[in-house]
């Protein structure tokens, strides 16, 4: 557990790195990207790690191993149920799109950070 949560300390630490100063994007990018960031969240929500482990790119299913998904369920079922994204925003920063989600669920709200790559690949998953 310690191992998959510096993991994901890790990949904060590079989403917080790409993050700052990032450029804002049209609509139809902005529109295209939190798409598929939401359907990140809603596979993880169905704990359907399998599906969002294969829209990962190849250094992302290296650090973050499907196995090691797993351990996002006890924090996922926390949550309570998933109730609706309320807010959404998209940045590009040295070719990464960086989706931010606040997912309101029935007993916490979630943060999804959702980095993809030229190709569309997921490049980065953070929840807070």
């Amino acid at each position: 557990m310690k191992k998959f949560l510096a993991t994901i300390l890790g990949f904060m630490a590079i989403l917080t790195l790409v993050a700052c100063g990032g450029n804002t994007v049209d609509d139809s990018t902005s529109e295209k990207y939190i798409s598929k960031a939401e359907e990140v969240v809603s596979l993880l929500n169905e704990l359907n790690y399998k599906e969002v482990h294969e829209m990962f790119n190849e250094q992302m299913k290296t650090e973050l191993p499907e196995e090691q998904m797993e351990e996002l369920t006890p924090i996922i079922e926390k949550s309570g149920d998933f109730e609706k994204i309320d807010k959404s925003s998209v940045e590009e920063k040295d070719g990464y799109y960086i989706v931010v989600l606040v997912a309101k669920y029935s007993d916490e709200n979630r943060v999804f950070t959702i980095s993809f790559d030229n190709k569309d690949e997921v490049a980065g998953l953070f929840i807070k």
